[in-house]
């Protein structure tokens, strides 16, 4: 099935959103397992989009590096920018809106489930009352770069993603509680940390299950945390992300898979997780130096 049939494919997925642009996107994550974000990529000619409403965040970015002029009508109120690389917008919520632009417009647009902003916002706001205030044209280089990972990981990983995913997702919402919210940001005081024990069985979890598709949630509720507060306390415990270190452990596992000798490159990168040979080539470099075939070599 090529990208265009499998986006395609998707029309009626719960957290696509809405049908507003013609032609259909040309990347979307429905078909990969991304349970807090889901992304859509448009290449959009001068045009309009129907007046609509959202039910869930939604921050879009410019990918292009022309200029376009946007104009964006919020119940009647008209609101004007300039777009260029990396414009930013917060949709707003439950607010009739619609979009006109002047020239070709490439768009990035990662929609955010709504519980996840609230598990965040208790945790960072210490309540789940909280609204995005939404802005038109604006530039924050976070929020751009982990649009560009996410769509970079999506493209190189496909299925493989969704650990990368959710984390960057939680990192995403957490920003945007901080920065663009109705509430102002306090420090919640957290009842413990993650403990030795927990720790020792969330790592003993991510080595039994390295060839799996581990998620966010399944990892949290093991160390009985909510997925915000687990990224944090991991990271604490051991200086990186859950899955800087599940990346970690299956180049470590094809390491040993490699020395034994029993199977080619490609099977070892199946058999630790990677979706295929190129993938475990690609974090093998990076963390040891050498390819896997240069390093079994040396």
């Amino acid at each position: 099935m090529s990208a265009q049939e499998m986006v395609e494919s998707d029309a009626n997925h719960p957290q696509r959103l809405p049908d507003i642009f013609e032609p259909t996107p040309i990347l979307a994550s429905y078909n990969n397992g991304w349970n807090n974000v889901t992304l859509e990529a448009h290449n959009l000619p001068p045009g309009e989009t129907p007046e609509y409403s959202l039910d869930r965040y939604v921050v879009s970015m410019s990918m292009g590096q022309r200029r376009v002029q946007v104009e964006q009508v919020i119940e009647g109120k008209s609101h004007q920018g300039t777009f260029f690389q990396s414009t930013v917008v917060i949709c707003p919520v439950h607010s009739p809106h619609f979009f006109r632009w002047d020239n070709q417009l490439q768009t990035l647009s990662l929609n955010l489930k709504s519980e996840l902003l609230n598990q965040n916002a208790i945790e960072l706001l210490g309540t789940d009352c909280v609204e995005l205030i939404p802005r038109l044209g604006f530039q924050d280089g976070l929020i751009y770069q982990i649009g560009l990972a996410l769509q970079a990981e999506l493209r190189s990983q496909g299925g493989n993603s969704r650990l990368y995913a959710e984390t960057m997702a939680n990192a995403l919402a957490a920003h945007l509680l901080r920065h663009y919210s109705s509430q102002r940001h306090r420090t919640v005081n957290y009842n413990g940390g993650l403990s030795q024990h927990k720790l020792r069985l969330i790592m003993d979890y991510i080595n039994d299950y390295l060839e799996r598709e581990l998620s966010l949630n399944e990892l949290a509720a093991i160390a009985q945390m909510s997925q915000c507060h687990f990224c944090r306390a991991f990271k604490q415990a051991i200086g990186l992300s859950p899955h800087q270190y599940l990346i970690q452990q299956r180049v470590e596992r094809a390491k040993q898979l490699l020395q034994q000798g029993a199977m080619t490159i490609a099977e070892v990168a199946i058999t630790c997780g990677f979706t295929h040979q190129s993938h475990l080539h690609r974090h093998f470099k990076r963390l040891t130096g050498a390819t896997p075939k240069t390093w079994l070599n040396s």
